[in-house]
């Protein structure tokens, strides 16, 4: 059965966007939601990076692909952990990393919202 990959991937990034993390519809701004603030470090870069894709998406930013910088900023998370969490996230497979920049891969999506979802019910 062929599924518009696409269509797919919005949905789940819509889906999974809605509870952690909105975006503002004129500045494009993350606005986090309380799961968020809950989360683990890794989680919340992956969050930021999926947010980060749908407003690449959306025509809101140039480029999905962020510098830890721009995810400790977006996530409040310290630039300290990030630099870590996204080298980890790296050699997990769920992002991929390009000249200090990350982003999370579209082939990719399925497996972060399972490992976002897996990690919340944990706590």
């Amino acid at each position: 059965m062929l599924v518009d990959e696409e269509q797919m991937h919005e949905e789940i990034l819509h889906d999974l966007l809605e509870e952690y993390i909105r975006i503002g519809k004129q500045s494009g701004d993350l606005i986090p939601q309380d799961r968020f603030r809950d989360q683990t470090a890794k989680n919340k870069t992956l969050i930021v990076l999926l947010a980060q894709k749908a407003r690449s998406e959306l025509d809101m930013v140039e480029s999905e692909w962020m510098t830890p910088g721009e995810i400790s900023t977006q996530s409040g998370v310290n630039q300290n952990t990030v630099y870590p969490t996204v080298r980890e996230l790296d050699n997990e497979g769920l992002i991929e990393g390009d000249d200090g920049t990350y982003r999370i891969p579209s082939h990719s999506i399925e497996q972060v919202r399972d490992y976002i979802n897996e990690d919340d019910t944990d706590e």
